[in-house]
């Protein structure tokens, strides 16, 4: 136990050094795709290694070399082990390479593969690594890697931070995913899926507010059985706009073993839009709120009703043992149960420029007091492009995976720059692309050192 405390401080701290470091390389996974000839099937999820310097005028980066290897270079057994990979002679400061090593979904470390098994809390690598060299010595390393217990893991840092001041990792239509493998026909559904990874897997690499839109569908195959209250679950789904996607059931019972496991973490699940089956049928607001206090009886934390402020602490909300926040996007209807949260404001660019994207942020990331709701503390920001219809129909901007991928990695940058001081909630597309939940961890302890200096 002393040991894993003591690995995890370290952590924390080699975090914080490599943080302030003047290079820094990081590794995120492509939301892009390639066919593969005569085949239905397709090449995606392909690795990507970023680096950025901000070193003295006079440094020289082509003494720079970053290796990227598909194993732990570092460990004993692998001492002889080859790079897959070697960039040499960078000549700019901030850039990334988009290798053809292909990351597939492979099996998550630690014990989270499986949602029932022994599951290690802290951060753990997958096979993937990058080390910068300069002048031939270890500058800097990452791997790919997961953060299921984040929060928890930083208690000591970041439990005296309100909700409301967290950054927050988030994904948009987080259930918008696809099982298994991507085919030539799902990359042609161009602007359908959002995200690469269900919502386990998104919540064990660190994602902590999940962007969720519900459609009600009275007569569907498959949409009679009935839950304990009688209500038909499985005619709700998670929608992309009015196209149903994945059955809501599945995205409920991932959050509650989740929320089992990791029993430190706290989650936001923002029902933010009813796209079809709910206008003008409040008893069908009502069904989907019966399954929803079924599921997560005992967990759901109540709002503070009128209070206004950042909402409670990390550390209020492990002493009450409630970890679910729950907002909903029905004002109506949240007037009906006092364990919702009101409507969360969603900073909502419309853009469909990476140019116009962050104008449009930095405007409201730095302005953000004033767009807060006073009976939410929680808002968010979503960084992510929207295509136009004519962009649907005509396939103007490529579909959703390459204006994701335009935005992504920039996304990094800005947020760990300039933004990350004022920012609540941060969603995005296609997460595995940048490294905001990274980002999330250092920011709220370098918030943690700003609140404590102040006191």
């Amino acid at each position: 136990m002393l040991k894993g405390i003591v690995l995890l401080i370290l952590h924390v701290f080699c975090d914080i050094a490599l943080a302030g470091q003047c290079g820094k390389v990081w590794v995120t996974v492509s939301s892009l795709w390639r066919p593969i000839a005569a085949s239905d099937k397709v090449v995606d999820a392909e690795l990507e290694v970023n680096w950025e310097f901000d070193c003295p005028a006079d440094t020289r980066y082509s003494d720079t070399q970053i290796k990227v290897f598909t194993a732990d270079p570092l460990a004993a057994h692998n001492k002889m082990i080859k790079p897959e990979l070697i960039l040499t002679s960078l000549q700019r400061p901030r850039g990334y390479y988009r290798t053809n090593i292909t990351v597939g979904r492979p099996p998550l470390p630690g014990g989270w593969d499986t949602k029932d098994g022994a599951t290690l809390p802290g951060s753990h690598c997958l096979d993937y690594y990058a080390i910068l060299y300069k002048d031939g010595h270890m500058f800097s390393m990452s791997c790919l890697q997961i953060w299921p217990t984040w929060m928890y893991d930083l208690r000591r840092e970041i439990g005296m931070l309100p909700i409301g001041s967290l950054m927050i990792p988030g994904t948009h239509n987080s259930g918008c995913y696809k099982h298994g493998d991507l085919t030539r026909r799902d990359a042609f559904q161009r602007y359908l899926l959002t995200q690469d990874r269900d919502v386990w897997t998104q919540l064990v690499h660190g994602i902590r507010y999940l962007d969720i839109r519900v459609g009600y569908y009275p007569s569907i195959p498959n949409g009679t059985a009935l839950d304990e209250d009688g209500n038909h679950i499985n005619r709700f789904w998670v929608n992309h706009d009015v196209i149903r996607i994945t059955p809501l059931s599945e995205i409920l019972k991932d959050v509650r073993d989740f929320l089992d496991v990791a029993r430190g973490e706290v989650i936001i699940m923002d029902f933010h839009r009813f796209p079809v089956g709910f206008e003008g049928r409040p008893n069908r607001h009502r069904k989907l709120l019966s399954i929803l206090h079924r599921e997560f009886e005992g967990l759901i934390l109540k709002p503070d009703r009128g209070i206004e402020g950042l909402g409670p602490t990390l550390n209020d909300i492990w002493a009450g043992g409630k970890r679910l926040i729950i907002c909903y996007g029905d004002k109506h209807t949240v007037n009906e149960y006092d364990w919702l949260w009101p409507p969360l404001t969603q900073v909502w660019g419309n853009q469909q420029t990476v140019e116009g994207l962050f104008e449009y942020l930095d405007e409201e990331i730095l302005g953000s007091k004033k767009r807060r709701n006073s009976q939410n503390p929680l808002w968010a920001v979503m960084a992510e492009l929207t295509p136009f219809p004519l962009d649907i129909f005509f396939n103007l901007s490529g579909g959703l995976r390459q204006m994701a991928d335009s935005v992504n990695r920039n996304l990094t940058v800005k947020f760990q720059e300039e933004w990350w001081k004022e920012t609540n909630v941060v969603a995005t597309d296609f997460f595995l692309g940048n490294d905001l939940i990274w980002v999330s961890r250092i920011s709220n302890i370098k918030k943690s050192n700003i609140a404590q200096w102040r006191l």
